[in-house]
């Protein structure tokens, strides 16, 4: 595994010339000392750069970030081997495609306040989903030939092909509901569907995970949180995310696919995270579904 750090070069339009040179000429001098003068472009103002953490170049940025305003540590992120996510028995499941926009009646309509004519039952006091109440109604056009996509309010959205698949695989842990067109709804076979994690995983192992931003809502009783990801360098706040510990024992329970038994973001639109397991993952790469990526859980005694 490796720790990758994102910073950010670059100087301030709204700065007089003189001490937009001044900092072009800094930036100029940092890129070249970390051999990668080829990316400075002084008609343009920021330059993002990659670099992994404990390199010498990371020890040259980070010690700039510090000294200087013209570059800042942005965040780090994980970055794992094929091996190691191979070798993970759980995973993090994270749907990078949002091909298909929320319930046409939420979205356009409703306004997310949970009407008579929404999908979901809200809570009146923090506006966080409790329980789905009919199926979902989509502009299905939007899905294309993709297999997996995710709704601006997290529900996971498949086709028929990709569903097969999973029955077919033999995987467990998931449920089914139609997914219909909003103009045509209920009416011959549904275009898509949506997956339901319906496997509740016990409480993560916590320490070591870490949690941050908690928000408890005290009418309808739902808590939701982030993980922790504000860090420091020194005196330089940065944004990393901790990673998901379980105890061991929670493989007794797991199943192929598994949510979380914490809600994550803000109340309002709160979602559990989906654990997959190794076979869950396998075979989606087997059949080379896109829109993806997975990140090993950690499991602790």
């Amino acid at each position: 595994m490796k720790r990758m750090a994102y910073f950010s070069l670059g100087w301030s339009l709204a700065a007089s010339p003189e001490e937009q040179e001044r900092d072009k000429a800094r930036i100029r001098a940092l890129l070249k000392e970390i051999g990668l003068e080829g990316k400075f472009n002084p008609n343009i103002n920021w330059c993002p750069i990659e670099v992994e953490v404990g390199s010498k170049a990371f020890e040259v940025l980070i010690r700039a970030s510090g000294e200087n305003d013209v570059g800042y540590l942005n965040r780090i992120e994980r970055r794992y081997t094929r091996r190691e996510l191979e070798s993970s028995p759980l995973l993090v499941w994270y749907i990078t495609n949002q091909a298909i926009e929320d319930d046409y009646y939420d979205l356009e309509m409703d306004g997310y306040q949970g009407e008579e004519q929404a999908s979901h039952r809200r809570c009146l006091a923090c506006r966080t989903e409790l329980a789905q109440v009919r199926d979902l109604l989509v502009k299905t056009r939007k899905m294309g030939k993709r297999d997996l996509s995710l709704t601006y309010s997290f529900e996971v959205i498949c086709s028929p092909r990709l569903i097969e698949l999973f029955k077919d695989a033999g995987l467990t842990g998931f449920a089914t509901r139609a997914v219909w067109d909003y103009r045509k709804s209920h009416q011959g076979e549904p275009r898509l569907f949506q997956l339901v994690v319906t496997n509740v995983l016990p409480p993560m192992a916590s320490p070591p995970t870490e949690f941050e931003n908690i928000q408890h809502c005290a009418a309808c009783g739902r808590t939701s949180l982030y993980l922790k990801h504000t860090q420091w360098w020194g005196k330089i706040q940065y944004r990393e995310e901790t990673p998901i510990y379980y105890p061991r024992r929670v493989l007794e329970e797991a199943k192929d696919f598994n949510r979380t038994a914490e809600y994550f973001g803000d109340l309002a639109v709160a979602t559990p995270y989906v654990i997959i397991s190794q076979r869950a993952y396998r075979r989606l790469r087997e059949q080379k579904v896109k829109g993806w990526a997975a990140e090993p859980v950690y499991l602790v005694e």
